[in-house]
């Protein structure tokens, strides 16, 4: 039988906890801030961010290894996103981890950026654009990346969402979304405001949040 070492085998046992805050990588919950003219900015050709916040927790404290390894991580993942701000706090016993980033807004289905917001005249719905949360091509380098820190993280696509849509529209349509507390299989108004749109579970795991909104208003 192979024998490890004691520190390999401490080394191990760190990298697994750390992996057991992380596996998965799924964030609680994730806030978009979505301007309409943000979105009529970039569709002018301007480079547009729209502000993204992430929270992560983990219901046990992290000694001093752990917690390094979990700022490893975020170093990571801060040379694929544009990070304005990582906090990191003790609550109920556990840690909670909350990253603030700018996603780009992108006038394509595709693009290079590991996260990215999807705005395109949608091919489904005459006279509207569809609205998405994507990942592109660096978010497989990302998660390349992050394996090499931690052996056994495996970062989420997409995770539970909040969509907060600011502006006026004749129409938003968001499909099985939650808003105002209330849940419906096809949300379909006027936006006079702002509307906060929740959606996770089922499909927005592989497809990521989004909506569909008339720039017409």
């Amino acid at each position: 039988m192979l024998k490890l070492p004691r520190q390999s085998l401490k080394r191990l046992a760190t990298l697994a906890l750390a992996s057991a805050v992380l596996v998965g990588c799924k964030a609680d919950e994730v806030n978009l801030q979505i301007d309409l003219t943000q979105l009529r900015s970039a569709a002018a050709g301007n480079d547009t961010v729209v502000e993204f916040e992430a929270t992560f927790t983990h219901p046990r404290p992290l000694n001093t290894e752990q917690s390094a390894q979990v700022d490893d991580v975020w170093s990571t993942v801060g040379r694929y996103l544009t990070i304005s701000d990582f906090t990191r706090e003790n609550v109920d016993g556990g840690l909670r981890v909350t990253v603030t980033a700018e996603l780009p807004v992108v006038t394509s289905r595709s693009a290079e950026h590991a996260y990215f917001l999807s705005f395109t005249e949608s091919t489904s719905l005459g006279g509207f654009h569809r609205v998405a949360l994507e990942t592109g091509e660096d978010f497989a380098a990302l998660q390349s990346a992050l394996a090499s820190v931690n052996f056994a993280l495996d970062l989420a696509e997409f995770h539970p969402t909040t969509l907060a849509v600011t502006g006026r529209s004749p129409r938003l349509i968001a499909p099985a979304a939650i808003v105002d507390n209330t849940a419906h299989l096809l949300y379909d108004a006027e936006l006079q405001d702002t509307v906060n749109i929740q959606q996770s579970g089922g499909a927005f795991e592989d497809t990521g949040a989004g909506f569909f909104v008339r720039m017409d208003g």
